[in-house]
């Protein structure tokens, strides 16, 4: 009796191959027997290239007799049977194709799927070889395997094949990065399981082997969680490793790690990783998520990263390590819970901050965190920092100069600085959706309101008490606050003359609102400001609203030259007057309907349109009604202010841009937004929601003013000072009283860039103020003399701009972000001690004609030597320098030809983001200075 041996089971695809090896041999069709386990389930009917192959399975001599039945001419026969030749016999036999049973080699169905000569004994050399070959054969794609190089199938091209194709591996980048890269990506999972439901489990644990050993130090872990099947979590572990094997951390929080490191030992089953193996993979999870985390196809996956690894965390008891990561959304969490501490503790009932350095490290370690750009905390919690260095600043700053008129030096003062802070109490206010971050926003900005309540007050009585107007305007210490009716006659009609204008009256703008939208054309749009000519400082120019300060009184006033009140029709007469009567000059003045009537396909209505793109007319004013509308029916405060926020507003700069226009942009009067926290105090005939007849009591919250610039019946007025009060029903916001946020009025220069100034207006600085970039810790910018005046060239008719980058005196703000009067420089700053050392002047003789200043280096150097880390970002650097940002890289160069003697780097800028760095040791060391 013959006992029958199975020598292998027989796939389909090595039937296939069996069948391809006969067609190599020139037999187009015929029976072929092939010895191996004859499982029913193999039996099938196969296409292949055009032909039908049957396989059949016989488990006796008879049964294979009776299956040569089968076969038709043009078809291929494969009988699988477990007998062996002599059990056939030479009759059966003659019908197989080669006379015999092919005993099927895996291997060589192998060697001829990759077009190989050879296979590698690391292929062949495993305990279950044959399977694993099989498995391969079994997994043979549509396209055939890529052929092996110089004939030899190695390991790495098999199994790196396999990786490509069946679990989309990315064989060229198969390091680290690449292996965690494929790990966490969604469909690497689902390919991982078709093939282990194709061909088994052999081929797929074979494959994610040589994947593991791709990554390099890291590869043990790897391999041990792959083995798993943990593949998504390779990553989010890797990221709890990277905290788990910090060695910085103090004694307390080390030991808090070890212990969450034994927790995850059940993670690796029977492997022992290897503390640096740990290291490793925590590295490279950490630099894959840090780059990963910018590109926005990667989102999803990086979403359920950093999500499963909190989970982890949470599951090994660590989470209070998360605030060491800079990836995971805990750890950014726990910033901010540090941060809102912080601000709890800066503040006070009554607004004046404690010590803000706690919370600067706090707000560091915030921006520090990869996620903080784009979580929307960041936006209230910047704003909340923000108010803790203005209340910082206000405690200290100074009072009126003595040559100021108090009204003035108060208008000027919210221009510059307090305007800033309403716009951070609005971004503030909204707040954020976690209740135990919630209450340190509340805090802060509480004592903001407490702060800007009392200046409010503050202002209302110097409007009260001011003198009978005379002249255009207030002296303010730096530059001049106009009268709104003056601004016209006084200011943009003689501007008009010079070069074409197109006047912006942004109905209802606030300085605070000012802030976004300017921010926004000169950052987005790439328009520069300007100062009006003889402002007499390098700040933006303010002037005070009509009272009350309602569109009836203000506009008309502002678009009369006058002090008149009334509707549109009004407006275009008293506009007809001040420009061709008064003024000599043509001009065209548009409302909301003539704006806002555009023919289909037309952004800009084509009146509006052909009145800017006509430059022979020298003045066009738009009014826009956008931000007025607001306040009736939606949320100022709520919303965010950019060029594109006003209907409108992008399209007439792009506009006047093209046309080569300057651009004023102003207002007729602030606003205050409605917070729900105020009351309504009825009032008979009220001349708006925040303005009233002068009857009796006058209360706290509110002021009686009367003068020729009042003008109601008898030129008297009540007005509400605070906020909270309002005369009328309830809206989104309100304007007519006398706080300082409905009174002054931001007039912004915009120019389309240096070579089409054509009035040849001084480039202005950035306009922030100090506290709204930097922490109090950076010095303030030391003030220096006036630069010399820009020359005039007389075939043009104006003045330039040039030849110089620095023709403007550099600006300092104090702490109320306003300039004050130019005063010399004292001699113990390190700044001036380098202008004053002899190796400073030599490297001036050496330089040659520069036209960067003394004073300008001086302000520089100080500006710098007192910022964290002696490092500066953009804004605050031009400020130092007292340029506009445009010059600030060759405002630079010229400071770097003069401080890095023989080259070496004292002063440097960083090409990716413009921060401004200077080496203090360095520098003391080359200019032979003490530090």
């Amino acid at each position: 009796m013959t006992v029958a041996v199975a020598t292998t089971r027989v796939s389909a695809s090595m039937v296939l191959a069996i069948v391809d090896e006969a067609l190599a041999k020139n037999y187009r069709n015929g029976v072929i027997g092939l010895r191996g386990v004859p499982d029913r389930a193999t039996s099938v009917d196969l296409q292949h290239q055009g032909q039908t192959v049957r396989v059949r399975v016989a488990e006796s001599a008879l049964a294979v007799r009776e299956m040569l039945g089968e076969h038709r001419d043009g078809d291929w026969l494969v009988i699988v049977t477990d007998r062996d030749d002599d059990d056939l016999g030479p009759g059966i036999l003659a019908h197989f194709v080669w006379q015999r049973l092919r005993r099927p080699d895996p291997w060589e169905a192998v060697r001829a799927r990759f077009a190989a000569t050879g296979i590698d004994p690391a292929l062949t050399s495993r305990p279950d070889n044959r399977d694993l070959a099989t498995a391969l054969v079994a997994a043979t794609p549509a396209a055939g395997w890529p052929a092996a190089p110089a004939g030899v199938l190695t390991r790495t091209h098999a199994l790196g094949a396999v990786a490509a194709i069946h679990l989309d591996f990315d064989t060229d980048t198969a390091d680290v990065l690449g292996v965690l890269r494929w790990s966490i990506a969604a469909r690497s999972v689902a390919s991982l399981g078709a093939l282990r439901r194709s061909v088994g489990d052999l081929l797929a644990d074979t494959t994610l082997d040589w994947i593991a050993q791709r990554a390099g130090s890291a590869a043990g872990p790897i391999r041990a969680l792959l083995s798993r099947g943990e593949l998504a979590d390779v990553v989010p572990l890797g990221l709890v490793l990277r905290l788990l094997t910090n060695d910085r951390y103090d004694p307390p929080t080390m030991h808090q790690a070890q212990l969450a490191l034994v927790r995850l030992e059940p993670r690796w089953g029977e492997y022992s990783p290897a503390p640096a193996a740990l290291a490793a993979l925590g590295q490279a999870a950490d630099a894959l998520l840090s780059d990963l985390i910018h590109d926005r196809r990667a989102d999803d996956d990086v979403a359920r990263c950093l999500d499963r690894a909190d989970a982890i965390l949470t599951q090994i008891q660590a989470e209070p390590l998360a605030r060491h990561s800079e990836l995971l959304a805990g750890g950014l969490r726990a910033r901010f819970v540090a941060l809102a501490d912080g601000l709890r503790g800066a503040v006070t009932a009554f607004g004046h901050a404690g010590d803000p350095d706690t919370v600067e490290k706090a707000w560091a370690a915030v921006r520090a965190h990869r996620l903080a750009a784009t979580t929307p905390f960041r936006g209230p919690f910047e704003a909340a920092v923000r108010l803790v260095r203005w209340l910082t600043e206000v405690d200290s700053a100074p009072g009126t100069p003595a040559d100021t008129p108090e009204l003035g030096h108060l208008a000027r003062r919210y221009l510059d600085s307090a305007a800033w802070a309403d716009a951070a109490i609005n971004d503030a206010f909204g707040g954020v959706d976690d209740p135990s971050l919630s209450g340190a926003l509340h805090a802060v900005v509480t004592a903001a309101q407490q702060r800007r309540r009392a200046q409010e007050r503050h202002f209302a009585r110097a409007l009260a008490s001011a003198p009978t107007p005379a002249g255009r305007g207030l002296p303010a210490g730096s530059g001049t606050v106009w009268y709104l009716e003056q601004l016209l006659p006084g200011c943009v009609i003689p501007l008009a003359r010079k070069a074409p204008v197109l006047l912006l009256v942004l109905d209802g703008m606030s300085a605070a609102v000012a802030t976004e939208i300017l921010s926004d054309a000169t950052g987005r749009l790439g328009w520069l400001e300007a100062a009006l000519p003889g402002a007499g400082s390098l700040r933006r120019t303010a002037a005070l609203a009509v009272l009350p300060s309602i569109t009836e009184v203000s506009r008309a006033s502002l678009l009369s030259g006058r002090l008149t009140r009334g509707q549109q029709s009004e407006e275009q007469h008293g506009y007809a007057e001040v420009t061709f009567k008064g003024g000599k000059i043509l001009a065209r003045l548009f409302h909301k309907k003539a704006v806002d009537t555009t023919a289909a396909g037309w952004s800009v209505s084509p009146d509006v349109g052909g009145a800017i793109d006509d430059i022979e007319l020298p003045l066009v004013t738009v009014v826009l009604n956008t931000i007025d509308d607001a306040l009736d029916r939606s949320d100022p405060a709520g919303t965010v202010w950019t060029a594109d926020a006003v209907k409108h507003l992008e399209p007439l700069l792009a506009r006047a841009a093209a046309a080569g226009r300057t651009v004023v942009v102003t207002a007729d009067h602030g606003h205050i937004v409605e917070r729900r926290q105020g009351t309504q105090r009825s009032h008979p005939q009220i001349s708006s929601a925040r303005s009233r007849p002068a009857t009796a009591p006058v209360q706290e919250d509110e002021i009686e003013v009367s003068g020729p610039r009042v003008l109601t019946d008898g030129h008297r007025a009540v007005l509400a000072v605070d906020e909270t009060l309002r005369y009328g029903p309830l809206k989104a916001g309100y304007h007519g009283g006398a706080s300082a946020a409905e009174m002054v009025v931001p007039v912004a220069v915009l120019v389309p860039d240096e070579s089409r100034n054509k009035a040849g207006l001084e480039l202005l600085p950035p306009q922030e103020p100090t506290w709204w970039l930097t922490s109090p810790a950076v010095s303030r910018t030391p003030t220096v003399s006036p630069a010399p005046k820009a020359a005039t060239t007389k075939n043009q008719g104006w003045r330039q701009t040039g030849p110089t980058l620095f023709d403007q005196a550099p600006f300092e703000q104090n702490l109320f972000g306003q300039a004050p009067e130019v005063t010399k420089q004292p001699t113990t700053t390190l700044g001036r001690a380098v202008v004053a050392s002899p190796v400073y002047r030599a490297q001036r003789k050496i330089a040659g004609r520069l036209i960067v200043t003394d004073d300008q280096i001086a302000g520089i150097i100080d500006s710098l030597a007192g910022a964290t880390a002696n490092r500066l970002p953009p804004i605050p650097a031009a400020q130092a320098l007292g340029v506009a940002q445009t010059r600030l890289r060759g405002a630079l160069t010229q400071v770097q030809q003069l401080l890095n003697v023989e080259g070496y780097a004292v002063l440097a800028a960083e090409p990716a983001t413009g921060t401004v760095m200077l080496d203090v040791k360095l520098l003391t060391e080359q200019f032979e200075v003490p530090s």
